[in-house]
């Protein structure tokens, strides 16, 4: 068994995609209508709306998905938390993606943050439309001196 992709389920398919557009600077490889994208960024990482499988389903349009699927669908959910992982991404230059990543005015940008416990690791957090919390990381960060 191996690990095929990560995704991300959305309540905001179209501004989630241009987030990830814009953070990892490149284009979908594969983009399925208004329900599935996915990007190849060292492993696949997909966003999945939802809402398109929603509206599918209320059209009464089942030739789509069998019981179990809607079944499964369908079942209320409590406290839903999509933070549970960390999207992890490693840049050579830290500094230079920070400065690139504030200029696109995200909203939730950490300060550059430094841990060496087993060796230097200096990263920073951003968070997407849904919540999920992505760490850029280095294994070298060059401060202005």
């Amino acid at each position: 068994m191996e690990l095929i992709s990560t995704y991300i389920e959305t309540e905001d398919f179209n501004k989630s995609v241009e987030f990830y557009k814009n953070i990892l600077q490149i284009e979908p490889i594969i983009y399925c209508e208004n329900r599935w994208v996915e990007f190849e960024c060292g492993n696949k990482i997909a966003i999945y709306n939802k809402k398109y499988d929603e509206k599918i389903i209320k059209e009464n349009n089942y030739k789509n998905f069998n019981e179990a699927y809607i079944s499964n669908f369908n079942k209320v959910e409590k406290d839903k938390k999509n933070n549970i992982i960390i999207l992890n991404f490693y840049t050579d230059n830290l500094k230079k993606e920070y400065e690139r990543i504030k200029k696109l005015n995200i909203d939730n940008i950490s300060e550059i943050m430094y841990v060496n416990i087993i060796e230097p690791y200096y990263y920073f957090n951003i968070i997407d439309p849904d919540g999920n919390t992505l760490e850029i990381c280095s294994d070298n960060y060059e401060e202005d001196k």
